[in-house]
């Protein structure tokens, strides 16, 4: 049976989602990442992706890359379009606009960084049922995200332990001298306490290779949240975990993604204070 979402507890979300998008923003121009930031000229890699070639048919990268003007202006407008959304959240055409733009920025940005920047690209799937204004195809779309979320963990399991590299052995030391390779090429750097300690980390094989089994393990738990709903609140617990533990060990950050964790949270807690989520039913 799907949760069916009323306006109070859609209006919040609303808020959550948006309010969440604009400190992503926010970070990004702290972060020098926002496109009228980016050094000119810029390179450009596309590959097979047929979304990312539609968006640069429309010549829209051209003109960023011509104007500074232009490409401020929109980065400008993405910025106050998702504080705008979060401030009026039962307006329908704003979270429609905001996910165009968003979209628009992470291809572009995807694209100059010749790389897929996880950290933002999978928000684009959050804003999806907002940009509809039927409480049933809402609830029904939310349903919809919770399971690709799931998947999008569980796969991530599933695809190491395929690969054979969770049994690799020596694979988690490679990464965590690799994430931190570029830093002692710095001149002078000094890791601090933290960083020392995770970074002679990989100097014990087996510590090393049972943290690895660890994540891998978090990972495959969320292929639960297919057959049942009553761990969803230990699902959002281990995904923190999971990325706060991927953040210290091997320098991975994916922050901007904790606001996905929300599809975890049934709408009747939606309304209810945070120290409810958690409580049994």
């Amino acid at each position: 049976m799907i949760p069916i979402f009323d306006d109070i507890s859609r209006t919040r979300l609303t808020k959550w989602v948006f309010g969440w998008l604009f400190l992503v923003v926010l970070y990004q121009w702290w972060a020098d990442l926002m496109i009228s930031q980016l050094e000119a000229p810029v390179l450009l890699r596309l590959d097979m992706d047929l979304t990312y070639w539609m968006v640069h048919a429309t010549g829209i990268g051209e003109l960023f890359q011509s104007s500074y003007g232009a490409s401020l202006t929109f980065d400008l407008l993405l910025t106050v379009l998702c504080l705008i959304t979060a401030l009026f959240p039962k307006r329908i055409i704003f979270p429609i606009i905001t996910g165009i733009i968003y979209l628009i920025y992470c291809v572009l940005l995807n694209s100059y960084q010749c790389w897929h920047y996880h950290n933002l690209i999978t928000l684009i799937l959050l804003i999806v049922p907002f940009c509809f204004r039927s409480l049933k195809t809402f609830s029904m779309l939310f349903a919809g995200l919770r399971y690709a979320v799931a998947y999008i963990y569980a796969s991530a399991a599933i695809w190491k332990l395929f690969r054979g590299s969770v049994f690799n052995e020596g694979q988690m030391q490679w990464l965590i001298e690799h994430n931190y390779v570029d830093r002692l090429a710095v001149d002078g750097y000094q890791l601090n306490f933290l960083e020392s300690a995770m970074f002679q980390l990989s100097n014990y094989p087996t510590l090393s290779s049972i943290a690895l089994i660890f994540g891998v393990a978090m990972e495959a738990s969320f292929l639960v949240a297919f057959f049942t709903r009553k761990f969803d609140r230990y699902l959002i617990i281990i995904g923190v975990v999971f990325h706060l533990f991927t953040a210290i060990l091997v320098d991975v950050s994916f922050l901007q993604l904790w606001i996905l964790f929300v599809v975890f949270i049934p709408p009747n807690r939606i309304m209810s204070s945070p120290k409810t989520w958690f409580q049994l039913a």
